[in-house]
């Protein structure tokens, strides 16, 4: 049966948010579906998408989406083309596009282009575009090129452009260098990102991809696609090593 997760609502990407609904399929034959009941260690690689309604504790590394559905639980970090979040994600998430539905609470480390909140987010947050639903609950240390707020974000955020919605709520300390204010709750203080990042280092790395790449583009895709031939030697490599340290442990017990 092909899974139809609903794909963005994102005006940041010059999509009405509130009225278009588009669906994309995921091709069964080509997905590895984890079904609710089942318990899961390990890794996963490879070029096929992930379908999870179970629990699964490892890392997941493959060149296409990742979708935890709601009654997953998934304990560890993903590489991927695109992350689906519907269940319960704790771990670090590096993608082109990362997307936490009504039903999702992720917390971890998030590194993307675009990133789309409905659901509840807590960690620290690197992307080129945000996309917070009224829904939404984000409590992150951010750097974003371009936010756009309906729902609530607390933290310290650095921003090229901010956008506040009715609806938004915004707490902590934010810097924007340009802002679109449409209304909303704003608590805290606010300042120039410019500013700040010429201040640190890290932040003024950063800045300078958002200056020198078009549109959101934080990741290139050469940053979040698995070479799946060398991460399969790396993990037989691994195995190895693992065996040989528990064949040294034997024979010490053994003496």
């Amino acid at each position: 049966m092909a899974l139809k997760p609903k794909k963005w609502l994102m005006s940041i990407f010059g999509v009405n948010y509130q009225n278009n609904e588009e669906e994309t399929e995921v091709d069964p034959t080509h997905t590895m579906i984890i079904p609710r009941g089942t318990n899961v260690t390990g890794r996963i690689i490879g070029n096929d998408s992930v379908h999870l309604d179970g629990y699964y504790q490892g890392d997941i590394k493959v060149n296409n989406i990742v979708i935890l559905g709601t009654t997953g639980e998934l304990y560890g970090d993903i590489k991927a083309q695109r992350v689906i979040i519907n269940g319960h994600f704790q771990g670090d998430i590096i993608a082109d596009s990362v997307e936490i539905l009504e039903k999702g609470k992720c917390e971890g480390k998030i590194q993307a282009n675009k990133v789309l909140i409905k659901g509840y987010y807590k960690g620290k947050l690197l992307a080129g575009g945000l996309f917070i639903d009224a829904g939404g609950e984000t409590y992150a240390d951010a750097q974003i090129k371009k936010v756009v707020v309906a729902g609530v974000l607390e933290g310290n955020v650095a921003c090229k452009e901010l956008r506040t919605l009715p609806t938004c709520v915004l707490r902590g300390k934010m810097f924007a260098d340009e802002i679109q204010n449409e209304g909303g709750r704003i608590e805290g203080y606010i300042g120039r990102y410019t500013d700040l990042a010429a201040q640190d280092q890290e932040m003024a790395y950063y800045l300078n991809i958002f200056n020198s790449r078009s549109d959101y583009i934080l990741l290139e895709d050469k940053e979040y696609a698995v070479n799946v031939e060398e991460e399969l030697k790396k993990e037989k490599e691994q195995e190895e090593n693992e065996c040989i340290e528990v064949l040294i442990d034997n024979k010490k017990g053994e003496k």
